[in-house]
């Protein structure tokens, strides 16, 4: 076979002399390459793995937030689903209509669960804790109300209508509504609406301690009851240190050798060691391994039911839990009826009980529902806290009232706010102003805060705009009018300032009285030194850190006869004693604690620090009283402790802490 191709002569290629092709039909080939991408440099590289793992950290978590919002949100809808019980409890009307407002709730802590059946689940059960707690965002304050469960009340459990007279605890289980007759009997009692209604039992109290690894606390004293006496057992000593769930229970249940009051005290001291504890804990770091451990435990164990029978919203829960959180210094105030208030007897059925006057439950009441932070400014002026140097005040003018016009628009969700705050406005004497009939007296749009406009083209507005702010609260502001405003005020003759009252209002103006708290007196001590020195002295090779002596104490005071000193170790690898002193009633204990865990939760936050002989004293307050006062040294600590009722005076315990001197060996 012969091919039409032969030495590399083509078809198509012409023939020269000599049979050659006189030009080939391909030319010299061409090699064409794909152009190579440039070389990364080593940083390139680093950066660019960065980046994916940047992403799929994002992305795991994404997910893994989104898996804990979704596990969050479905147990909160079943904690907060009404049952048989708490269904009846849920359908008290209540004002509470943002989670920007104060809202109050009653904690129920009971030692039996009762079985879901009969007219009354929780028959049978004790309630042993009834406590208020007043959250307030707009103020960042956190109230306590406690009232001993012997405290001898009409009983209400349906209605207006007084069933019976009893302790308080007894509407939890015998009233045929069970908690239901409990909130029903505690609205009568202080005359507030009650917003949420929280239950928790005593099995989920240690459960919950437990997954917080322990709770610190300042325990004040030797509390023993040993096993099988048919009581409570109970078995710590005096320090700061860490009681784990059975131990704080028993912590707070206690009462059996000073009384039902202090127990409250003791449960309100827990409330604060636990929202500290919190903090603590629930840090950025674990914030996903932790939660739902403890989401498990308050499905299980806890039920929170707010008023109108509805569900609690996921926003209101975390605006709530953040104000507990992120509580500021001196923001948090314990409340309770005076000792010298109640009134001890005997029933006629030989039941120990005690009563207390409409006036002195009252008073307690009205310090509960207005915190006022004012008491700790004036505790650390008596006493010379330090304070920022003062900016120098130019004399303000004031305007009269009648010559303030406002008109008042409602920014909020509450129907009839606008109208309220005019009638309040115009009480106090101020000129208020209206939109024509059938106008609708509404913002522009619904806001948080509450903001005061002006008009920038009338005399002295904005002064009357800087006038009114005090009486909205702290959540408010102040700001020339918008066009949108202006032509609101425009169809209302024209006023000098616009209010458009946000949901975070009250309801109520600002009412400034002078705040109320002890009057500095003398402090009532005696000397110290010698009673207690021979004792650190013994102690004194235990703890490896200087120890001081307080020269003086309190006035009657004595070191407790059952472990009066005592050295141990709160942590690994740090050292504290704990002098435990005993008023001559033998019910009132308060201490002196020295450690060198200089970062233990309790020194975290002072309300704010005194000088004295050079030395800095950081002073802790709820409200109006000091509640401790400590010392801080490179090497250690040293904190004075109040009464669990802060029965020492503030210059009591001041100058306990200012007597503090090195001990002689």
């Amino acid at each position: 076979m012969r091919t039409t191709l032969k030495r590399g002569i083509g078809q198509g290629a012409e023939v020269g002399a000599g049979g050659q092709a006189a030009v080939p039909l391909f030319g010299p080939m061409a090699r064409y390459r794909q152009e190579g991408r440039p070389r990364r440099s080593v940083l390139g590289i680093i950066l660019r793995g960065l980046g994916w793992l940047a992403l799929a950290l994002v992305v795991i978590g994404s997910g893994v937030a989104g898996g804990l919002y979704l596990y969050i949100h479905g147990t909160l809808a079943a904690i907060s689903t009404p049952t048989k019980v708490t269904r009846v409890a849920s359908q008290y009307e209540s004002k509470l209509t943002s989670p920007s407002q104060p809202a109050i709730a009653l904690v129920a802590g009971y030692d039996v669960r009762g079985k879901m059946s009969g007219a009354n689940p929780y028959a049978g059960s004790n309630s042993d804790t009834l406590m208020l707690l007043r959250a307030d965002p707009v103020h960042d304050t956190l109230s306590l109300l406690s009232f001993p469960r012997d405290l001898y009340v009409n009983i209400y459990c349906h209605g207006d209508v007084v069933d019976t007279q009893d302790r308080i605890n007894s509407a939890w289980g015998n009233c045929s509504n069970g908690p239901a007759g409990t909130l029903d009997t505690m609205e009568h009692l202080i005359g507030l609406k009650i917003n949420y209604l929280i239950t928790l039992d005593f099995h989920a109290f240690k459960q919950l301690v437990n997954n917080l690894h322990g709770v610190y606390m300042n325990v004040d004293r030797r509390y023993y009851i040993p096993l099988h006496t048919g009581v409570s057992a109970i078995n710590l000593q005096p320090g700061y240190q860490k009681l784990v769930g059975g131990q704080a229970l028993s912590y707070v249940r206690y009462r059996h050798t000073d009384s039902d009051i202090y127990r409250t005290g003791r449960q309100q001291l827990f409330i604060e060691a636990l929202k500290s504890r919190l903090r603590t804990s629930l840090s950025i770091s674990n914030l996903p391994f932790e939660v739902p451990k403890l989401i498990h435990v308050l499905k299980d164990n806890i039920k929170v039911v707010k008023a109108g029978n509805l569900s609690v919203g996921f926003d209101e829960l975390t605006k709530y839990l953040n104000l507990i959180y992120s509580l500021p210094p001196g923001h948090l105030f314990r409340n309770q009826i005076p000792y010298p208030a109640f009134h001890f007897f005997t029933t006629s059925a030989g039941a120990d009980v005690e009563s207390a006057s409409p006036a002195a439950i009252a008073a307690a009441v009205h310090s509960f529902q207005n915190p006022d932070l004012r008491q700790t400014q004036v505790v650390s002026g008596q006493f010379g806290g330090v304070k920022k140097t003062p900016k120098k005040k130019t004399k303000v003018r004031k305007l009269p009232r009648s010559q303030v016009s406002v008109l008042v628009l409602n920014a909020g969700n509450v129907p009839g706010e606008a109208a309220n705050t005019t009638y309040l406005l115009s009480r106090s004497g101020y000129t208020m102003k209206e939109l024509p009939a059938g106008d609708v007296a509404n913002a522009p749009k619904a806001t948080t805060d509450t903001t005061i406009y002006y008009d920038i083209n009338q005399p002295d507005a904005q002064l009357a705009a800087q006038q009114l702010l005090p009486l909205f609260g702290p959540h408010t502001h102040v700001t020339q009018m918008t066009t949108a405003i202006q032509n609101i005020a425009s169809r209302a003759g024209n006023p000098v300032t616009v209010v458009a009252v946000g949901t975070s209002f009250p309801g109520k103006l600002v009412v400034h009285h002078a705040p109320k708290v002890q009057p500095k007196a003398p402090p009532q001590v005696s000397p110290g030194a010698a009673m207690t020195a021979p004792r650190l002295r013994q102690v004194y090779d235990r703890v490896h850190f200087p120890l001081m002596v307080p020269h003086e104490i309190a006035a009657g005071a004595t070191l407790s006869s059952s472990e009066g000193v005592r050295a141990f170790k709160p942590l690994q690898n740090q050292h504290e004693v704990a002098m435990s002193f005993v008023m001559p009633n033998q019910i009132e204990y308060w201490d002196i604690e020295e450690s060198t865990w200089n970062s233990a939760p309790i020194l975290s936050n002072p309300s704010f620090t005194i000088i004295h002989r050079g030395q800095k004293y950081d002073v802790y307050t709820t409200g109006g009283q000091v509640q401790m006062v400590a010392l801080r040294t490179p090497r250690a600590t040293y904190w004075v402790t109040n009464s669990i009722l802060n029965e020492l005076s503030n210059s009591t315990m001041i100058a306990i802490a200012e007597s503090l001197r090195p001990l002689r060996r």
